[in-house]
């Protein structure tokens, strides 16, 4: 097993991920603390955590073989415990928020099992690594201004275009779109926060002057503080103003820029505060599960299944288990392994491991006949 890890140190002038794609702006969003300032937009944070938690909570195992002969093995260390601190789901938590805001993700080689298959896997942060050329047929990466050796650096990248090496980052590439949302953002807070118009007005419908306004102004404030009854005089009466927010328009903003981002990131817009187009009901809520499963993380459950089976031998397939996303009611549940156990999908300690049972007694339970053949055979029941 070897260990690596790499020091500060410059060398030659090499291309960094803002060369390419630009630092996002005046507001300079690609910037370490830039990154967060867009996290504060909910609907960016709403985005990003969702597609990296649903990511992180599949299952994923390795597999060998193909056709019939393909089956599971024991997942490799690379796979359950992938780094030096955190757990697997903090790992490829770690990976998907910086694919979902950087368009890459930049993984350090530390350590290799006995056949020099890696074992763990540092994500690095994005402003740390860099490129010599995007363009070429073979990258030469850097890391904190340290030429890094062939196979050091595990690049994932999220969306690019033809020829080049770096991904696209939608925070850098939709700056305008953050933008907007953040300054609408502000709006409302400054809208209740410093009161762009008077909260109330006191009227009388006698001439006062400016002095006795003020005592008037002064002797209301003294008592509404104090959550007093106030008496005026005067014929002075309280006027509440009640602006409605929308009329500022940053509300419908704020939606505008949580439709755009849901668009951006393919996620259904209500799940970050977006709109849909019309009602839901029951049934569409169930399919939208299905829908965000297939189009919305799929591809990006293809793009990592394809990268982490780089990381172990070309005999391995590694693949995340989807169907563990998909939860049903208890009778749906137990009809689908009713259906599975019928046609010899499964047997029955297979199906009793899915609702946490312990296996039936002496194998009873590893039989793969068929139910209906075995009915027809007469030793069984269907």
């Amino acid at each position: 097993m070897s260990w690596w890890w790499p020091f500060r140190r410059k060398e030659r002038r090499s291309i960094s991920f803002q060369d390419v794609w630009g630092s996002g702006g005046s507001t300079g969003l690609l910037t370490g603390v830039g990154q967060e300032r867009a996290l504060r937009l909910a609907p960016v944070y709403a985005a990003t955590r969702l597609l990296s938690d649903s990511v992180a909570s599949m299952p994923l195992k390795s597999y060998v073989g193909e056709g019939a002969a393909r089956r599971p093995i024991v997942s490799p260390p690379i796979f359950t415990r992938p780094a030096a601190v955190g757990t697997r789901y903090d790992w490829l938590h770690r990976c998907m928020t910086s694919l979902t805001l950087r368009g890459n993700a930049y993984g350090l080689v530390v350590s290799h099992d006995v056949n020099g298959w890696p074992d763990q896997v540092e994500w690095l942060h994005p402003d740390d690594v860099h490129v010599e050329g995007n363009y070429a047929a073979v990258p030469v990466w850097y890391f904190k201004g340290r030429r890094l050796d062939p196979g050091q650096l595990f690049h994932i990248p999220a969306y690019t275009l033809p020829g080049q090496i770096l991904g696209l980052s939608p925070i850098a590439y939709f700056a305008t779109t953050t933008d907007t949302g953040l300054l609408a953002q502000q709006f409302g807070h400054d809208w209740f926060a410093n009161g762009s118009t008077p909260s109330a007005v006191l009227e009388t419908d006698r001439e006062i002057s400016q002095d006795t306004a003020k005592i008037l102004k002064s002797r209301f404030k003294e008592a509404a503080e104090g959550r007093d009854v106030v008496a005026l005089g005067l014929g002075t009466k309280y006027r509440p103003i009640s602006v409605p927010a929308n009329e500022s328009q940053f509300l419908e903003t704020i939606k505008a820029s949580a439709n755009q981002i849901a668009a951006i990131y393919g996620v259904p817009p209500e799940k970050i505060g977006g709109e849909t187009g019309g009602s839901l009901t029951y049934a569409t809520v169930e399919q939208n599960s299905i829908d965000l499963l297939t189009w919305t993380l799929r591809p990006w459950l293809a793009r990592l299944e394809e990268a982490l089976s780089l990381l172990r031998p070309p005999a391995e397939d590694v693949r995340f288990n989807a169907d563990a996303m998909l939860r049903t009611d208890t009778l749906t549940r137990y009809q689908t392994h009713r259906i599975a156990r019928v046609i010899g999908l499964s047997n029955i300690d297979e199906l009793r491991l899915l609702e946490d049972q312990e296996p039936l007694p002496n194998g009873q339970g590893q039989d793969y006949a068929p139910l209906l053949k075995a009915a027809a055979d007469g030793s069984e029941k269907p």
